[in-house]
């Protein structure tokens, strides 16, 4: 699968543009098909649609991502190598969530971190794009919640790993979008730079799903909680501070 996606990504740079977004559809619709046969041994119920979830953002924000670098192979072939690498951890990831789903595994807290920083950089290269087309705030309001409501929701249940969505899993994914849809409406106003959008955006991430976490494991504490702000504080400074308001 890894080798494969690495191959389908680097021809699109001999691609014509008006074949790229046909190749990276395709290259979506085939992390699917392959991570379910990767994964089809112990899939069942509601992880035939959740599991594949991720796979296929990372792909799809991966090679969006793609475009977006100097047309050079020394640049692209380093990050097309990055690319294989990850998908090979990304699914991983996803079969030991399979797993754990019916009996306890030892490496289910490793997962756990893989999974979220592959929910990151996913979202990371996505809103990365969504800012870089320069949409009306109605869009990239929009736009930020068909990146983050999938992945909030699997990080959000993977903390659970059930048959189901409990309705904690529910509620958190909505709450979560809600906020993160109204920061990136807010930045749709902004003289921001594309990359430090999607900076914020991910960093949001970061501190919901990680004091998510702790919820879940019954381990959340004020002090840690503060620990979070202060991360999201540092980054919203720094990129208040790199941002041009004047012409």
């Amino acid at each position: 699968m890894s080798f494969f996606l690495t191959v389908v990504l680097i021809t699109t740079q001999t691609v014509g543009e008006n074949l790229r977004y046909q190749t990276i559809g395709f290259l979506a619709i085939s992390a699917a098909f392959l991570a379910i046969f990767a994964l089809w041994g112990e899939l069942s119920g509601i992880k035939y649609f959740l599991l594949l979830l991720l796979p296929v953002y990372f792909v799809a924000g991966a090679s969006l991502f793609y475009f977006l670098l100097p047309v050079r192979w020394l640049t692209r072939l380093p990050f097309a190598f990055l690319f294989g690498i990850s998908v090979y951890l990304l699914m991983l990831t996803a079969n030991i969530y399979n797993v754990a789903a019916i009996r306890t595994i030892a490496l289910l807290r490793a997962a756990h971190a893989v999974g979220l920083l592959f929910s990151l950089v996913s979202t990371f290269f996505l809103a990365n794009v969504l800012f870089s087309l320069h949409l009306p705030f109605y869009l990239v309001s929009g736009g930020s919640i068909l990146i983050t409501l999938p992945i909030y929701l699997v990080g959000l249940w993977s903390y659970e790993l059930e048959d189901f969505l409990s309705r904690k899993v529910f509620v958190y994914t909505v709450v979560f979008t809600f906020v993160t849809a109204q920061i990136a409406l807010v930045l749709s106003f902004w003289p921001i730079a594309p990359i430090n959008g999607a900076l914020l955006l991910a960093t949001i991430m970061y501190v919901l799903l990680g004091l998510a976490r702790l919820d879940f494991e019954g381990r959340l504490k004020s002090r840690v909680v503060w620990e979070h702000v202060v991360v999201a504080f540092v980054v919203f400074v720094i990129i208040l501070m790199t941002t041009r308001w004047g012409g």
